[in-house]
């Protein structure tokens, strides 16, 4: 009853029960996966790449693949209640999930970045009166902006903070990937630059402890991880991998100062919304060394 409360997208014509222990003599297992998106993406679905995946997945393996798109929230009540998948895929800094996974990889990822309508600005002028920043999801943006001196820049909703921009309201838009592919649909002219001093827009992958298939579910995660070249269909990045010459060139082979990668506990991320709010930069800092 819980999953009614997400969109569930499935590419196989084979029923799956919770319930189901083991398949019958005969029978193909059933991989459940879990897709979580903590943070926004760059263009299209990545529970729909999951599932495209899965499906060139499961012509080498014997089994069948589900994607379920989740909320973090859904995700931790149905874990909560004993449904649990085989892999699931979640952005850095979510919690909930440590005591259910075994290890985490990363799969693709995002990063920040200064927009602005300006093309011939050298960025020198950024500050909190001018810039707005993207809040994002269940990612830290606050803690890009806190890192880049513009703690006390105003916060709106991802679209919104769009719309300022391009409607004039502030010169530079502290953002992501997504608002570079908000700004070429709109098909203006934009530049970029880069925040290499933190990033937390991570997806990871992890198997679940409890899963019946282990042994299919590690195979699924290697295949998708060693699948990185296919991730600029859903305007992603991944490390190791040159994938683009337009605007997005120039989020690729980064390295930043500090991060978050990993999922964590619930103290962990109130600890960190804590050290945001009070500006706390340096004890933040160290917290993500």
């Amino acid at each position: 009853m819980l999953l009614c409360f997400v969109a569930v997208i499935s590419f196989t014509a084979v029923a799956f029960a919770k319930e189901e222990a083991k398949p019958q003599s005969g029978e193909k297992p059933v991989l459940n996966i879990w897709q979580i998106d903590n943070f926004e993406g760059g263009k299209g679905s990545r529970a729909d790449y999951l599932k495209k995946t899965g499906e060139a997945f499961a012509e080498s393996e014997s089994c069948y693949v589900t994607v379920t798109a989740l909320t973090s929230e859904a995700a931790r009540l149905n874990l909560k209640e004993g449904n649990v998948p085989d892999v699931v895929s979640y952005g850095a800094g979510m919690y909930g999930l440590e005591k259910y996974i075994e290890g985490y990889a990363e799969w693709c990822h995002g990063g920040y970045c200064f927009l602005t309508l300006d093309i011939n600005s050298d960025f020198s002028d950024i500050g909190s009166v001018n810039t707005v920043v993207n809040g994002g999801k269940d990612n830290f943006s606050s803690a890009a902006a806190l890192m880049c001196g513009i703690a006390d820049a105003a916060v709106e909703k991802p679209t919104a903070a769009y719309v300022k921009l391009i409607d004039g309201k502030y010169k530079y838009l502290l953002g992501t990937q997504r608002d570079i592919y908000r700004l070429k649909t709109r098909a203006v002219s934009f530049a970029v630059k880069p925040v290499t001093v933190y990033n937390d827009l991570y997806q990871n992958v992890s198997v679940i402890a409890q899963s019946k298939y282990k042994k299919t579910a590690e195979r699924f995660v290697s295949y998708l991880i060693n699948s990185k070249s296919g991730v600029n269909k859903i305007g992603m990045l991944a490390n190791g991998a040159t994938l683009y010459d337009d605007e997005m060139k120039q989020m690729e082979g980064l390295s930043y100062e500090y991060k978050l990668a990993s999922p964590i506990s619930e103290g962990t991320r109130g600890e960190i919304q804590k050290l945001i709010a009070d500006c706390n930069v340096n004890v933040l800092k160290n917290l993500l060394k």
